[in-house]
């Protein structure tokens, strides 16, 4: 989610740099910004901290692990398709 908050932002800000641009000169330059720009848009490490968790694939497999373990489950469950794409 975060990440595609950052990824909608940059795609306005093009487009609104862009028409800016490309009214005031009929030939825009090109930004030659990309390391800021891809360290704005490109996950950093507190965006990927979920991808430590070590998830189980089913449902069984986290109850008997937390059952040995004596700890909880967190079960995340949406409703639709997890991009959004209906």
């Amino acid at each position: 989610m975060f990440h595609a908050r950052r990824s909608l932002a940059f795609v306005l800000l093009v487009s609104a740099s862009a028409a800016v641009a490309s009214a005031a000169d009929p030939k825009p330059k090109p930004s030659h910004d990309h390391k800021r720009v891809l360290a704005h848009v490109l996950p950093d490490k507190a965006d990927l901290a979920w991808t430590k968790i070590p998830w189980r694939a089913t449902h069984w497999d986290a109850v008997i692990e937390a059952q040995r373990a004596k700890k909880p489950i967190l079960l995340w469950a949406m409703n639709g398709h997890a991009l959004a794409c209906t």
